[in-house]
């Protein structure tokens, strides 16, 4: 697939985008999980040019620094859909925004009472209610995969190391603090049995679930307050208590991230929220950043960047808002994008 330009005012011009921001699955790595060869010498020439390189994952912040060591990056990471960033050259936390403990409960509540698997993400660790077959090979699926070694827990051992998957029963409980101090929880994840339902808990929760869209990114990505005479319930239904608190004043920021799943942060917070800060540390106004994903937690950092990039694997509202459509993630996509935009 060629690369096609959606804004003709796209210049290629060498040295204009400054700043390098990219997602990870489905963009940065390939089906199978590799930054391919061609895509990993396109990086290195763009930072030989001086660019700068940054990862802008959900991932766990130890995912995200183990792949952007491999492929040299340069400039500090952001990981948990905005929650955190991390220096390069350390994977240590360098900022973070951590959902409210109030929130927390909130979201927890919500999910017992309609059935639905939550996790909870810390600085590298998993917080789950018990060990099931699902979470245990969370970390697994966090490695840096070689494509000569089978992905097992023996041959990633030490990679698997810094990521932990923690059993602590009682959630509520456990972020409540009641027997321990409860760590900062920077993201959460819902997962469900069936695509509709996932849209119908993001539509309970305060999100209409639809494509996002460029002149207003914000309204998509974050629970807003709701007039009350917006939000009338079915006949017969009742409302949680915690759904009238969310309505009350601003709650979460919800983003799709499967078909069977949503991310939950702190309200406000985002890849883009992230790199705004980001780009305040290092000087770079948005107008010279450059931005690739493929998927809804992508879409205001591809919006707001100066030139966002939508993979040839993304979806159509994601590669309508975006300036430029580059090939798939299994074509080298990231490849082709910094060839022909940014050298």
């Amino acid at each position: 697939m060629a690369l096609s330009r959606q804004d003709s005012g796209i210049a290629r011009v060498q040295g204009l985008y400054r700043l390098l921001a990219l997602d990870m699955d489905g963009t940065l790595l390939n089906p199978d999980k590799v930054i391919t060869p061609a895509v990993h010498e396109e990086i290195r020439a763009y930072m030989r040019r001086g660019g700068r390189v940054t990862i802008a994952s959900g991932r766990f912040p130890a995912s995200v620094w183990l792949h952007a060591r491999a492929a040299e990056m340069n400039a500090p990471l952001i990981a948990l859909n905005g929650a955190v960033i991390l220096d390069e050259a350390t994977g240590g936390l360098k900022a973070g925004t951590p959902l409210p403990p109030k929130r927390i409960q909130e979201l927890i509540r919500f999910a017992d009472e309609h059935g639905a698997y939550v996790q909870l993400y810390g600085y590298n660790k998993l917080y789950v209610r018990e060990i099931n077959e699902m979470n245990a090979r969370w970390p697994l699926a966090n490695v840096v995969v070689s494509p000569d070694k089978e992905l097992n827990e023996q041959n990633y051992a030490e990679q698997l190391g810094m990521i932990e998957v923690v059993a602590v029963g009682d959630l509520l409980q456990f972020v409540s603090g009641i027997s321990m101090p409860a760590p900062p929880i920077y993201k959460a994840t819902v997962i469900g049995p069936s695509p509709d339902l996932i849209s119908e808990w993001m539509r309970r929760l305060g999100m209409e679930a639809e494509a996002p869209q460029l002149a207003k990114p914000s309204q998509e990505l974050h629970l807003l307050a709701m007039p009350q005479q917006e939000a009338a319930q079915p006949e017969g239904v009742q409302e949680s208590p915690q759904l009238a608190i969310a309505r009350s004043e601003p709650a979460f920021t919800l983003t799709r991230t499967g078909r069977h799943r949503f991310d939950v942060n702190a309200y406000g917070v985002s890849k883009r929220s992230a790199l705004e800060q980001l780009c305040r540390e290092l000087h770079i106004p948005s107008s010279e950043v450059a931005a690739v994903g493929d998927y809804d937690n992508d879409a205001d950092m591809l919006a707001w960047s100066g030139l966002g990039v939508a993979m040839g694997n993304a979806k159509p509202h994601i590669k309508r808002l975006a300036k430029a459509v580059t090939s798939s993630n299994g074509e080298d996509g990231v490849a082709k994008a910094i060839q022909k935009f940014l050298l």
